[in-house]
């Protein structure tokens, strides 16, 4: 369904792909921005559940849309500790698996909540 493309003529991407093309006709589904917060409503303590928290949240969002993570055209995704990428990087590759969707990642001086270290919204098709 979803065509990614990572060109020779480019470096090799690390986890994410160049390009992504969507089917013409495809419903696009916009995620919002999803953070490191339990369905109780409290934040993660620890950065690194946090990141693991957004990629259950980032989920649960797919699936009550119908959607899994191969529908995924493209995150942006926000951290606020550069120490985190490794992790990050880590835990992208558990949750997207051989299907990884085109990706910005940005350094952020803060988010809506400061105890947050990290963001991610996702564009989808179905």
């Amino acid at each position: 369904m979803l065509t990614r493309r990572n060109p020779d003529s480019v470096h090799a991407p690390r986890g994410y792909s160049h390009s992504v093309e969507a089917p013409a006709g495809a419903t696009w589904v916009y995620i919002s921005g999803q953070v490191g917060v339990r369905p109780d409503g409290s934040v993660v303590e620890d950065a690194h559940g946090q990141i693991d928290q957004v990629w259950v949240n980032l989920g649960a969002q797919l699936e009550a849309a119908g959607l899994t993570r191969e529908n995924i055209v493209k995150i942006n995704v926000f951290l606020t500790r550069r120490e985190d990428i490794h992790y990050y990087r880590e835990s992208r590759g558990a949750f997207l698996g051989d299907s990884p969707p085109a990706s910005t990642l940005l350094f952020v001086a803060g988010l809506a909540d400061p105890a947050m270290v990290v963001e991610i919204e996702a564009m989808c098709v179905k």
